[in-house]
């Protein structure tokens, strides 16, 4: 198998660049904005490629590629190295690519919007914020997202959520993410470092469920509960949806 190629994909450009084929494995990577996070999703899930997630670094060993991404919170480093395929990742000022591929807009495309059911709350006025944080699954953040939708909240994730790709970038509250100043925070699954809750505004009331009775999280908390998020979580949802349909 040849080595890879490696290209970095913008947006906006006059005339677009298609993707070249090419019999080697190839690697796309997108800003790591909401826009570029949303093109490399809509490419993995319509070409099938895989999804490697934000990334700060590469090189190649060989026909080999390797990646390194943050783990959490940013505190470690992961390498991983990649199968030959078809794969897509983000990042910020990333060197050692090939090329560059352009995409822009046909001016004849007709572009329809409407609003999200979960977005239908702005994560930034939100009165009520559900967080979660790597302690959880994709299913557990689908049952924040029931919460969600029976408080009129909005769901939020810590970077280390974001970067194990539970949840978009534009989701992500915290010293390098955005700042909510909600009346409650929610917070399940997730440790409580300072650099997430430099996030939170400071009128915020903090409500915790971790299984770790000495996690951080409770030293900001009012109340609480140590027990498994996931398990938990259901039940919140299913008694919020009960007392709404009531």
């Amino acid at each position: 198998m040849s080595g890879w190629t490696i290209l970095s994909v913008t947006c906006g450009g006059p005339a677009p660049t298609a993707i070249p084929d090419s019999s080697h494995p190839l690697l796309l990577v997108f800003p790591a904005d909401e826009t570029g996070e949303a093109l490399a999703g809509a490419v993995a899930a319509l070409s099938g490629a895989a999804v490697l997630g934000r990334i700060a670094a590469l090189r190649r060993e060989g026909d080999d590629l390797i990646v390194t991404r943050a783990t959490h919170g940013g505190r470690l480093s992961l390498d991983l190295r990649v199968a030959p395929c078809l794969a897509v990742a983000t990042a910020n000022d990333l060197g050692g690519t090939d090329g560059e591929v352009v995409l822009g807009q046909p001016a004849s495309l007709a572009i329809e919007r409407s609003p999200l059911a979960d977005q239908s709350v702005s994560l930034e006025g939100a009165r009520v914020v559900i967080g979660g944080g790597r302690g959880l699954d994709p299913e557990g953040f689908v049952q924040l997202e029931r919460i969600a939708k029976a408080l009129g909240g909005a769901v939020s994730a810590s970077l280390p959520a974001v970067d194990l790709g539970l949840a978009p970038v534009a989701r992500q509250v915290g010293q390098s993410g955005k700042f909510v100043n909600p009346a409650i925070y929610f917070a399940a699954g997730m440790s409580g470092t300072p650099q997430h809750f430099a996030g939170v505004g400071a009128r915020a009331r903090i409500i915790a469920v971790n299984q770790d009775r000495e996690a951080p999280v409770f030293g900001f908390a009012e109340a609480g509960a140590v027990g498994d998020a996931r398990e938990l979580l259901p039940l919140i949802a299913d008694a919020l949806e009960e007392r709404r349909g009531s």
